[in-house]
């Protein structure tokens, strides 16, 4: 069995046949044991789904997530990769992911071994950005990926890796100026949750009570400050990619992917095709928050389809692992016997 896996500051992505896409907040909530529980359930874990309430619920809660400003923690990383699996009902075979451009060897030797301990499966793991490029067909080309925390970068050449980089640039930079703008004018806080809905939602409003009153936000409220924002933000981005992009041939960037959740935030793909329209036209997939889960599935079928599909088409594992010893002692055999000749 084959998982493609994507796990983000925000949220996780998993699919286990490359087209329907499973989605969870990459939350891991460790928890102090409840002094009233009316459900009647103890946990000291909670992942996903589960951990929104928990956090809203819990004192002393410990709240993690996978990626911090572009670097791994271990620990987190491991419980959202296995609660992935639990989701999608898998019990090991090959996961495919991928970790940030900029993550080192040593990190990305670490996490592979840490998954392949915990999960008992086989790993492949793949820059981030890369992904989405598979999910498009693509071989040569420049994927920009707009996560939560991160924005990551990487260019392909015949499937080969160039170059890439991981700014710490993402979506979540412009919810904190939003919020902040929304702090000062109204004298409320919201959740990054709360802010995609109002910003990607018309009709969707973000209500609290303050000093005995209603106070109401809505969509176009928040809009003009947004545009603003997101202007000066993709500038920021886009100046970087283009100095990424300084000296390579014009056939190396003919294709230029903008994927990611980011993405699907209202004027930011319009901004950066806009922005690269000197150099190519921006493409988008279909599907830019499950387009690198649904690419990584790709890339693993390609690189280890056919030994799966071998061995699934035959007997069970257990059976064709028997019939290769047996194979192989038989061979062994007959090369003693013309020895002896």
């Amino acid at each position: 069995m084959i998982v493609g896996l994507d796990v983000g500051t925000n949220y996780t992505k998993a699919t286990k046949d490359g087209k329907n896409v499973v989605i969870f907040p990459s939350l891991v909530v460790y928890s102090e044991e409840r002094d009233w529980s009316l459900k009647g359930e103890v946990k000291k874990v909670y992942i996903g789904n589960e951990a929104i309430p928990a956090i809203q619920t819990m004192e002393n809660a410990e709240v993690l997530r996978p990626l911090h400003e572009g670097r791994v923690i271990h620990q987190s990383f491991i419980e959202i990769a296995k609660h992935a699996l639990n989701v999608l009902n898998i019990r090991g075979g090959v996961i495919a992911t991928g970790l940030p451009s900029k993550s080192s060897r040593k990190e990305r030797e670490e996490v592979m071994n840490s998954l392949k301990r915990a999960l008992n499966s086989d790993i492949l793991i793949f820059p981030q950005s890369v992904g989405s490029l598979a999910y498009m067909g693509y071989k040569t080309g420049v994927c920009v990926d707009i996560g939560f925390g991160t924005t990551d970068v990487v260019v392909l050449y015949d499937m080969e890796y160039l170059k890439g980089d991981t700014m710490l640039m993402g979506v979540d930079s412009i919810y904190n100026n939003l919020e902040v703008a929304i702090r000062n004018a109204y004298g409320i806080s919201i959740t990054p949750e709360e802010m995609a809905k109002l910003l990607l939602e018309r009709d969707y409003e973000v209500g609290r009570i303050r000093s005995g009153k209603k106070i109401v936000i809505k969509h176009e409220h928040v809009m003009p400050t947004y545009n603003e924002i997101v202007k000066g933000w993709v500038d920021r981005i886009v100046n970087r990619v283009k100095m990424l992009l300084e000296g390579l041939s014009t056939s190396i960037v003919e294709k230029i992917v903008l994927t990611g959740g980011g993405s699907l935030l209202p004027n930011v793909y319009d901004e950066f095709a806009r922005r690269f329209s000197d150099i190519a036209k921006v493409e988008r997939p279909d599907d830019p928050l499950g387009a690198n889960a649904k690419g990584f599935y790709k890339l693993a079928k390609l690189i280890k389809g056919e030994e799966i599909e071998s061995v699934e088409k035959s007997q069970p594992v257990e059976v064709a692992k028997e019939v290769k010893e047996v194979k192989e002692a038989e061979e062994e055999k007959e090369k003693k016997v013309i020895k002896k000749k």
